[in-house]
């Protein structure tokens, strides 16, 4: 009997192919606590190993992750913690079903993108079942039904999620496609489940009634309408909020136009009130040409759904992500469920050299109420004036009007391209960033020129040059809006220096510079100044084509990076080791 099962296995095993990847991560070191601003330890140990699994029309993937402590998350060193995610998935030229952790995007991700992401401890998957149907080849039929957990920080900076959610998602829809365009409609349902308490735990419940969202605002007002006391009541109950939602969408080649139109129709309840009902939308555009060698994009957003909080949808950010190091600690924090914009950008390639041109900006929707005091009547309530585009163009910090809708515009070109006969890689960007929220005194003005060279010779090895400069003014206002101070000033440089040894090893230089000074744009005297520094040095070594050993020794600025418009702030690292092992096999 055991040799059938040896033979049997043997088979199976010779008829299947099996893939793993492996990624060991290791830091000890030091930063600084944003709470104390003392100086503590940080160590992390992460190890990650994914297997996938084929075997005919079968696929089988899973993640072991032995942790102790993660860069994020929780700490994995159990047995029965170790498995992370995992699905089966059974498929052939009609269908396809799915069981496990679902990761999945339908149209852009306005009613439904979900999915992982380690670097920002993100993860809105359902575990459950997915399955596709196409009985036509003009028809595919969908559906998902599943649970999850969906966590988020209550801090910026800290290194696990706090504030966990369960969650039941639904959703069942139709893809139809055509000669006149194709055609996307699907139907939904979100419950999401808050515990018993977890709004009146003020060590965890920032995001909710200490943020200036109109999610939190407009909860703060309900506390206040009734009372704290009642408010408590009604908060120490389970208590859900449920989204419908009808989502749908459009895709079409006009002559030489490419349009893609996705909207979705939702309705759901207000926090803590089951039976008020709110609707609300999401929208998106994108029209795509290629006019006289010029490749154009224009994307247009507007998400609209202030009262909501969002977890299976991740609808596009219409702004561009650049990899510049500088420029993504002040990317603008988009707000899904309050926002809308437009995006432009053309790329065109003239005699061997690129051209990039992008501008993108947005801001929250009109509506956003204050309260002021007043020595004749007291507490006044408002709502601020309507802006308009014109006015997100020349960011005037001074418009008290404009900057309560936490406006945001970018400005990108880029040059780049090879010359001496490809052996010369150069780069040359500029940035202008502008971003004002006001709450958090974070009303940035930017200048960024991030820059590249490589030059390879003759023995195939290269040498990499990344500089990046960039000037910062982060400005406030005084109580009347009739002036302005210029807080603080940033001065920052970033350089990266590398040669690299074909098929053997690359040796880096990291140096990072931030001068940071306080004065009074009314006034010669300059208070503060204050000169930060991080330098490091890494050696990654090719130990084979499919294995990798990088080994970091020095420090490391932390702060606010974005993917995917989900932003966290990166811890610093200071005086220490880091050692990263990758590796398939």
């Amino acid at each position: 009997m055991i040799f059938k099962i040896l033979l049997l296995t043997s088979f199976l095993i010779s008829q299947s192919n099996m893939v793993f990847n492996f990624e060991s991560k290791y830091g000890n070191g030091t930063n600084i606590n944003d709470l104390n601003l003392q100086e503590v330890n940080y160590s992390y140990f992460e190890n990650l190993l994914d297997i996938n699994y084929n075997y005919k029309n079968i696929f089988f993937y899973t993640q072991l992750e032995y942790s102790n402590s993660p860069i994020y998350g929780i700490d994995r060193y159990k047995i029965n913690s170790l498995p992370n995610t995992y699905y089966i998935e059974l498929s052939d030229s009609q269908y396809l079903f799915k069981f496990g952790h679902i990761q999945t995007l339908y149209g852009y991700g306005l009613a439904t993108n979900m999915f992982q992401d380690h670097n920002t401890d993100f993860d809105n998957r359902v575990k459950g079942a997915e399955l596709k149907y196409m009985p036509l080849d003009e028809v595919e039929l969908f559906a998902i039904s599943g649970t999850g957990n969906y966590g988020i920080k209550s801090r910026a900076d800290a290194r696990y999620n706090a504030l966990n959610f369960k969650y039941d998602y639904d959703l069942f829809g139709v893809q139809y496609f055509t000669e006149i365009g194709d055609f996307l409609a699907s139907f939904g349902t979100n419950k999401t489940k808050f515990k018993a308490g977890i709004l009146n735990d003020y060590s965890i419940n920032q995001p909710f009634l200490s943020s200036d969202t109109r999610l939190s605002v407009e909860l703060q007002e309900f506390q206040l309408d009734t009372g704290f006391s009642e408010f408590s009541s009604i908060a120490n109950e389970d208590t859900f909020v449920e989204l419908n939602s009808l989502n749908i969408g459009y895709s079409n080649t006009l002559s030489i136009f490419d349009i893609y139109y996705e909207k979705s129709i939702n309705t759901y309840n207000k926090i803590l009130r089951k039976a008020q009902n709110q609707n609300g939308y999401n929208e998106y555009l994108s029209l795509s040409t290629n006019l006289f060698g010029f490749d154009i994009l224009y994307e247009f957003k507007d998400y609209n759904m202030p009262y909501y909080f969002p977890i299976t949808s991740n609808p596009p950010t219409v702004f561009m992500e650049s990899s510049s190091v500088l420029l993504s600690r002040n990317l603008h924090a988009i707000n899904f469920s309050d926002e809308i914009g437009h995006q432009f950008e053309a790329r065109v390639d003239l005699n061997d050299i690129s051209f990039i041109f992008n501008i993108s900006m947005g801001m929250k929707h009109y509506g956003i109420q204050y309260t002021e005091f007043s020595q004749d009547n007291g507490l006044v309530n408002g709502t601020y004036s309507k802006v308009n585009w014109n006015d997100v163009l020349k960011m005037n910090f001074l418009n008290e009007d404009l900057v309560a809708h936490k406006p945001f515009r970018d400005y990108y070109a880029e040059m780049n391209g090879w010359s001496r006969n490809n052996s010369l890689y150069y780069k040359f960007g500029l940035s202008s960033q502008y971003s004002y929220d006001n709450v958090s005194a974070k009303n940035y003005q930017t200048i960024t020129i991030p820059t590249q060279f490589v030059y390879r010779l003759k023995n195939n090895n290269s040498v990499t040059i990344y500089y990046e400069n960039q000037k910062i003014d982060n400005l406030n206002s005084s109580v009347d809006w009739e002036s302005y101070y210029i807080r603080q000033k940033y001065s920052n440089e970033y350089l990266s220096l590398s040669y690299n040894i074909n098929k053997f090893a690359s040796f880096t230089y990291f140096l990072d510079k931030e001068i940071k000074s306080f004065y009074d744009a009314n006034s010669e005297e300059m208070p503060g100044r204050k000169n930060n520094k991080w330098t490091g040095y890494e050696i990654n070594f090719e130990l084979s084509s499919s294995a990798q050993l990088s080994i970091f020794q020095g420090s490391q600025k932390g702060g606010l990076v974005c993917a995917n418009g989900i932003c966290a702030v990166q811890p610093s690292f200071e005086d220490g080791i880091k050692v990263t092992y990758r590796t398939i096999f």
